[in-house]
């Protein structure tokens, strides 16, 4: 297993990814202080929603969620919807390992990907605008609390879950089309969705049963669509 995910290393060059979740990282830390910022300028209602670090994580954590979700589409694009279609399937095919083991190598490693840097590019954020909110706070209407960072680790994990869910079945959507686009605009809608209910919901349990939708999505996709790539036929 490990010396085919080192093969797909080598086929796929992941260095895009890797700099495209660098510049999400900085995005997501420009924006978790550009909404504390306006939020402790501006004085309106839509505003002071955001005056307190919980609305501030989870909204930060929602744009996180739909930047990480369409990246996991474009990479199932690639890896997956791109080379099971044509010649490139034919070349696959004709290599002397399981077929299901190759799908399953390639569902693993943009999974892999994807949940760690959703996961650091997300946690960099949060750390540093924790540090420097005890330093010089810009949320003045709260206080941080170790039940606050709690909550919002156990949200950003079932995000990551939600993620990875998001794109196996938006690849999967996009494998019957044989569409890239197809692929990515339910990524951005399903994540949209997922998003909105997480914003307007406190509630972990709720966030949890989402997250294990998600995992059931994944698990009976990746089931059904091994056994389809197995009695592939080239075209």
């Amino acid at each position: 297993m490990l010396k085919l995910i080192g093969l797909e290393l080598k086929r796929n060059n992941i260095r895009t990814y890797v700099m495209a979740s660098f510049i999400a990282c900085i995005i997501l830390l420009a924006f978790i202080y550009f909404v504390a910022y306006v939020a402790q300028v501006e004085s309106g209602v839509h505003e002071v929603q955001f005056q307190n670090y919980k609305n501030i994580f989870r909204f930060t954590g929602t744009i996180s969620l739909i930047i990480f979700s369409i990246m996991s589409a474009v990479m199932y694009s690639r890896l997956i919807i791109n080379e099971y279609t044509g010649k490139r399937a034919a070349l696959l095919f004709s290599y002397p390992v399981n077929r299901k083991k190759i799908l399953s190598v390639k569902l693993l490693l943009v999974f892999i990907f994807v949940s760690v840097s959703m996961l650091v590019c997300t946690l960099i954020p949060y750390i540093i605008f924790n540090v420097t909110e005890t330093i010089s706070p810009i949320v003045v209407q709260d206080t941080m609390s170790k039940e606050l960072v709690m909550t919002m680790l156990q949200t950003l994990v079932v995000a990551i879950l939600a993620v990875g869910g998001i794109g196996i079945v938006s690849m999967r959507i996009g494998f019957i089309k044989k569409s890239i686009p197809a692929t990515l605009i339910t990524a951005f809608v399903l994540s949209a969705i997922y998003g909105n209910a997480a914003i307007n919901t406190s509630s972990i349990p709720a966030n949890l049963f989402v997250g294990g939708i998600g995992v059931i999505a994944t698990i009976f996709v990746m089931i059904e669509l091994s056994n389809k790539v197995n009695k592939m036929e080239v075209e």
